[in-house]
C-alpha cells in the first residue's frame, strides 16, 4: 500500500511495528522503506512523532520517545482489568508459593501484562510482560482458545496455516479442524490446562480463563513454577483449584466495572 493511501494511524503503526526485541533502534532508510516514501518524508514523519513524544532521537537514529513510557505506566497502574486482577494474583501467589501470571487476548495476540511473585524467587521466563506470545501453544493460550468463540477461533486457525510454525502448533492440538476443536472442548470440560515445558524448559503452566462482563474470554490467570525452584506450598491438585477459585473471581470483579 503507498503511502499516500494510508491513514494517518497506519503510518505511525507501521513505523512503531519496526521496533523489535532486538530492534531498539531505527533509522530514516527504514521508515522510508516501510511507508514506501522518499527518506525526505520519511524524516518529516519521524521529526512529527518526535514532536508527539512517539519516538526520541539518538545518535541520528530513533528510539521509543516519553509517550510510550507514559502509557506503559498508565497501562501497568490504572487497566481495569490489572487493577481488579491485582488481590487475586496476590492471594493465589501467597496461598500457592509460586509466581503468577495475568495474560491478555488483544485482537489476535495474546501477551502477558502482569507477573506477581508476592515474595516468592521470580520465575524467569520467556515471553515476559509485553512480549507476544505463541497463540496455540502453552498454558496460557489453550485456555483461551477452549472458550473462543468458534468463528473467531476458526479465523485465526485458518490464519495459522500459512506459517510453518504456528501451523505445527495448532496440529499438536490436532490434525485437522475436528480433531483440533475436540481437544479444545476437552479443555474446556475440564476448565483448566496444564502445560509442561512447552514455553520453557522446566516450567509448568496452570491456567484457567477471565471473562468479561459478557461472558467473552479476556485472557487466562496461569499459575507458574519452576522445576529448578523450591516446590509450591500445595501439591498439583490444590493448585489446580486455587487457580481456578482465583480465576473466577477475577472474572466477576472485571463484571462489576461496569456497574462501578
Amino acid at each position: 500500500m503507498a503511502a499516500n493511501e494510508r491513514s494517518v494511524i497506519s503510518r505511525v503503526s507501521a513505523i512503531l511495528n519496526l521496533f523489535g526485541e532486538h530492534k531498539p533502534l531505527i533509522g530514516i532508510e527504514e521508515i522510508a522503506q516501510a511507508l514506501e516514501i522518499s527518506p525526505a518524508s520519511a524524516y518529516r514523519y519521524a521529526a512529527d512523532l518526535v514532536q508527539a513524544g512517539l519516538l526520541s532521537r539518538l545518535s541520528g537514529r530513533y528510539r521509543l520517545g516519553l509517550k510510550i513510557i507514559e502509557l506503559e505506566y498508565l497501562i501497568s497502574t490504572c487497566d481495569p482489568i490489572i487493577a481488579a486482577a491485582h488481590q487475586p494474583m496476590e492471594a493465589l501467589a501467597r496461598a500457592s508459593g509460586a509466581n503468577v501470571l495475568l495474560c491478555n487476548m488483544y485482537d489476535s495476540t495474546l501477551v502477558n501484562v502482569a507477573h506477581v511473585t508476592a515474595g516468592q524467587r521470580p520465575v524467569h521466563v520467556r515471553y515476559t510482560k509485553g512480549l507476544p506470545m505463541p497463540l496455540f501453544r502453552g498454558s496460557q493460550a489453550r485456555v483461551v482458545l477452549a472458550y473462543m468463540e468458534r468463528r473467531r477461533l476458526r479465523r485465526l486457525y485458518d490464519a495459522a496455516q500459512h506459517d510453518p510454525q504456528t501451523a505445527a502448533d495448532t496440529h499438536a492440538l490436532g490434525a485437522g479442524w475436528r480433531d483440533f476443536t475436540r481437544t479444545l472442548r476437552a479443555i474446556r470440560k475440564q476448565g483448566y490446562y496444564i502445560s509442561r515445558g512447552e514455553l520453557d524448559a522446566g516450567i509448568t503452566g496452570i491456567a484457567a480463563p477471565v471473562f468479561g462482563e459478557q461472558e467473552e474470554i479476556l485472557g487466562s490467570l496461569v499459575l507458574v513454577t519452576d522445576a529448578a525452584a523450591p516446590p509450591p506450598l500445595l501439591p498439583e491438585a490444590g493448585l489446580i483449584e486455587l487457580v481456578v477459585q482465583n480465576a473466577r473471581h477475577l472474572s466477576q470483579r472485571i463484571g462489576q466495572l461496569a456497574s462501578d
